[in-house]
């Protein structure tokens, strides 16, 4: 038919279309006269919106508009948004199932063009569709295969008879569900073990299997008269090209355990089972997963990704048209992207995603990136991967390259939805040189010149090694400022010819080694207290150098040398450091230090752990890492004492809950639960005392505890191993204290002390509510009901912890003889001065009339003194939260409440600062440039000290 037959809204819209309005139009009068007259009233219906689009797409792609020539039947479906159905596997002849493959996949091509090219964004949709539609043609090949391979040969079998299984591996945009319109695949074939079939044509597993894969590659790459449904590429398979077409899964895990290279990781950020056994391609993956993803912060994968961009940047060296590989192009977003998630994703699973915008949600939220950064790389890779939607579907080429012609810009423009070319190009230039940039930045990959002090720290680091000796030798160390340069000589010196140096460094390591010696000795120069502050620097050196990630870290980051030198400052961050460098990572994390993600946080590390001895290494690598993390801030003067305090007394409280739900697991593993009189577990909790039990724990604090339950003393647990209830409870709190006190090779959690339990070290280890209660009410000590005051439920059962807290509101509001209570106050507090000497000119923080001793004391006697008339002081349970409580009630006048408050504070930030240093609590006047603010905090309470309570001998 003429094209001028053709129904006006089409036509109209053929004369809007900005190019090939007449080879449209020829198609679309080849078209029509193929449908019925009911679809062309159908199709009518639908008005000039419809006929818009459907010009539009034959306009942006050839593809699609000679498919509708071929198959003009589709268009209804169109219309209908009917979708195509896939022939089912069954006894059909391989020409006719290839031949349903390929037309399922041009049918389906078609529906995603035409849905990607309506207004709004349908990228995610988009790539998702064309995701599934490749795994669909792979799962429907593999069936037909398997049903083919399995009457001719039977089904494969291991040694012991069990059917072997076999998976497919999708990497790169497949694995990451993020194909483009015209992707090849990337596939990866892997079976479970040898063995050989068990049908009447008996073959090796191994045979059977390549026979599957080359199978699977014809169906889906072999171009027919109905063209192909996916180029299929198995390069990345182990060895590559040379290596086997399938593996077997212990090949492959050898493989990467010995083979793998640095761009392989890369590769397998993005791995999935994609068909075949799903099942079992995860759990090959999963076995796969340290290959990829290191337990500690990886930056010697940042060399190996230069290489990899090194190779791109010669193959593409001259080509500023591709938009993948091309400069600011999508390949710089996803190594950005995969650099991050290699460097960090063994610590924070969260960042272990196979998708590009996925991943970079999840870098947002572990804040490793700018947000405007983030932004900025989303939006751009949007765009990107829109504009190569349009390019490949011109022609389903697989193309990046961006047009040649005029025509072809008009082309790219109209797809894209702009006005002009010259807008589509400079949006395109602008942001390419903006993501090109931030790749820039992240990766370091900008030359730095070198300045006069560290051509200085180089010569010196080179004189070290060589161990030459020259007359400029004490000028240089002057001009870099150590006040020793002997000793720093000897030091450096010695660390150069240290057998670890020689011994453990690999040929790269040396050179990592090279550039940041010269890097530490500059820093050193500016810092004060140089030569201290380089020791330092060598003790954590040595301690990292068999870990080259570590000195990548370093050598790859200058401005964390800096953050590094701060805390180094301090003798004990230093100290820890270099026994834990494992931790180093955690320090210098730019994620602020969060409590209310701890929960999540331990949780996602404890996955990792495979049995108990590793929950408990994990447990204190946690601790010790977030301790280490609030010592930071603190000693770089970023949080106050009355922050931390409460956040180490939290780290302790979550440690312990974790510790005893271990416990509790263990005994009742071992030897069931325990139950009262009516069939509930019996309850068990524990109580913290102290400054644990105050909220006001210090780096050096132990934990106070004492454990309650409450079960008939007849009872006995119900397990394959009964024992009575005192011994299954003694036990949980011996087990309790073992994992909290344990030694390992990561350390130990904390210090128990019991001995604030009834009778002290001579009673029980566990005791009844009711022992406890008649113990408090009858026998204990006025120093007992003190402790009292500071106690709290931290974990185990909350009911019974409710129970106590009831029992310590009652204790605490008795009514006392102040004048017997004073007496005792006054007594117990002579007693602890006199059992320590103390010299002239010094002060003890804790121990010396005015320190924090006669602080809590006074709070305590002023509690128990008064509870009886307002009980709202016994809600508390802090020296501080006392101190406020008291003045706001006016049991002290406000000047008291503040001097007290000021001088607890003073002793609490010097106390934590000096623990820090190495440092004891006894302040020396000679040492200490600060000592009158520290007597005048200790006079004004010794002042109140003796105006409530009196002098403090008899």
């Amino acid at each position: 038919m003429p094209a001028s037959d053709l129904p006006a809204e089409i036509l109209q819209a053929i004369s809007q279309s900005p190019m090939e309005a007449g080879a449209i139009a020829a198609s679309f009068a080849a078209i029509w006269p193929a449908l019925s007259g009911e679809e062309q009233a159908e199709i009518v219906r639908l008005g000039p919106s419809f006929a818009q689009h459907l010009v539009q797409i034959a306009c942006v792609s050839t593809f699609a508009r000679h498919l509708l020539q071929r198959h003009p039947d589709w268009l209804p479906h169109l219309a209908r948004r009917e979708g195509h159905a896939l022939m089912p596997v069954g006894a059909v002849p391989v020409d006719a199932f290839l031949a349903g493959l390929r037309e399922y996949r041009n049918a389906r091509m078609l529906e995603i063009i035409w849905q990607d090219r309506q207004p709004g964004e349908h990228y995610p949709e988009t790539v998702a569709a064309l995701s599934a539609l490749a795994e669909t043609c792979l799962q429907h090949a593999y069936d037909y295969g398997v049903q083919t391979l399995r009457q001719r040969h039977g089904i494969p079998r291991n040694k012991n008879g069990l059917e072997v299984p076999f998976t497919i591996l999708g990497m790169g945009k497949l694995g990451g569900r993020e194909l483009n319109l015209s992707s090849d695949i990337d596939l990866i074939f892997c079976y479970g073990e040898g063995g050989e079939t068990d049908g009447p044509g008996t073959i090796d597993n191994s045979e059977y299997f390549l026979r599957l894969g080359r199978w699977l590659i014809q169906a889906l790459d072999q171009r027919t008269a109905d063209g192909f449904c996916f180029r299929v590429d198995m390069r990345l398979r182990p060895f590559g090209d040379a290596g086997p077409l399938c593996i077997s899964a212990a090949a492959m895990e050898q493989y990467y355990q010995v083979h793998g290279r640095g761009w392989e990781r890369y590769a397998f950020i993005k791995a999935r089972p994609v068909a075949g056994d799903v099942a079992f391609g995860q759990s090959l993956l999963d076995t796969l997963r340290p290959f990829v993803y290191r337990r500690y912060l990886d930056y010697t994968a940042l060399t190996g990704l230069r290489e990899v961009k090194a190779l791109m940047d010669a193959e593409q060296a001259g080509s500023s048209n591709d938009i993948k590989k091309g400069r600011g192009g999508i390949r710089e977003i996803e190594f950005v992207c995969q650099s991050l998630q290699i460097i960090h994703g063994g610590r924070q699973p969260a960042l272990r995603s196979t998708n590009t915008l996925d991943t970079l949600a999840a870098i947002a939220h572990a804040e490793l990136l700018p947000a405007d950064d983030i932004g900025l790389l989303r939006h751009a890779y949007l765009f990107l991967r829109n504009v190569e939607h349009c390019l490949q579907m011109v022609d389903d080429q697989q193309t990046q390259q961006l047009p040649k012609s005029e025509t072809e810009w008009q082309r790219l423009t109209c797809a894209m939805g702009f006005m002009d070319v010259a807008t589509l190009r400079a949006t395109l230039d602008e942001l390419r040189l903006q993501t090109h940039a931030i790749f820039q930045r992240t990766l370091a990959l900008k030359p730095t010149a070198h300045s006069p002090a560290e051509d200085n720290a180089n010569r010196l680091w080179q004189l070290a090694q060589t161990g030459a000796m020259e007359t400029a030798l004490g000028d240089l160390l002057q001009v870099l400022h150590f006040a020793a340069p002997e000793t720093a000589w000897t030091g450096l010196w010695r660390f150069a010819h240290s057998r670890d140096v020689a011994s453990r460094l690999s040929t790269e390591g040396r050179q990592r080694l090279n550039r940041l010696l010269p890097l530490i000795l500059d820093l050193c120069s500016t810092q004060p207290d140089t030569d201290a502050l380089l020791q330092r620097f060598l003790a954590l050196i040595e301690a990292i150098l068999g870990r080259a990630n570590y000195l990548a870290l370093l050598a790859e980051n200058p401005p964390y040398l800096v953050r590094i030198a701060r805390l180094l400052h301090s003798p004990w961050l230093a100290q820890e450091l270099a026994r834990f460098p494992i931790l180093l990572d955690d320090v210098l994390s730019d994620t602020p230090v969060s409590p209310e993600h701890w929960p999540q946080t331990l949780a996602a590390q404890l996955q990792l752990a495979a049995d108990m001895e590793e929950r408990m290494d994990a447990l204190r690598r946690f601790k010790n890492a977030e301790v280490l993390r609030l010592a930071a801030v603190f000693w770089t003067k970023q949080m106050p004492v009355e922050t931390l305090l409460p956040q180490l007394s939290g780290l302790a409280q979550l440690t312990l809950q974790t510790a005893l739900g271990w416990a509790e697991a263990e005994m009742q593993r071992r030897h069931g639960n325990v139950r009262t009189g009516n069939g509930q577990a019996a309850r068990f909790t524990v109580i913290a005392f102290g400054k644990l039990g105050g909220q006001e724990m210090g780096f050096a604090s132990d934990l106070d505890l004492v454990y309650l339950y409450d079960a008939p003393l007849d009872a006995e647990s119900d397990g394959p191993v009964p024992i009575p209830a005192p011994t299954w409870f003694a036990r949980l709190g011996q087990r309790l204290i073992h994992i909290l006190s344990t030694l390992t090779r990561a350390g130990l959690l904390y210090q128990i002390d019991m001995r604030l339990r009834p009778s002290g070290q001579s009673g029980p280890l566990v005791t009844t509510l009711d022992a406890f209660s008649r113990y408090q009410r009858e026998s204990a000590w006025t120093w007992e009901h003190q402790a009292l005051t500071r106690a709290r439920w931290v974990a185990g059962d909350t009911e019974l912890g409710a129970r106590f807290a009831a029992l310590r509101t009652e204790i605490l509001g008795r009514p006392r003889d102040p004048g017997q209570l004073r007496e005792d106050i006054r007594s117990m507090r002579q007693r602890i001065y006199q059992s320590k000497s103390i010299a002239r000119d010094t002060f003890h923080l804790k121990l010396s009339p005015g320190g924090l001793t006669d602080i809590e004391f006074l709070v305590q006697f002023a509690m128990l003194g008064a509870c009886s008339q307002q009980p709202v002081l016994c809600q508390g349970t802090g020296t501080a939260a006392g101190i406020a409580a008291l003045t706001r009630v006016g049991i002290w006048s406000t000047e008291q409440g503040v001097a007290l408050g000021q001088a607890w504070h003073l002793y609490r930030e010097m106390e934590n600062r000096r623990w820090l240093g190495l440092q004891d609590p006894v302040v020396r006047a000679a040492e200490f440039p600060d000592w009158d603010t520290l007597q005048a905090a200790a006079h004004g309470v010794r002042k109140i000290w003796q105006e409530l309570i009196g002098s403090y001998t008899d």
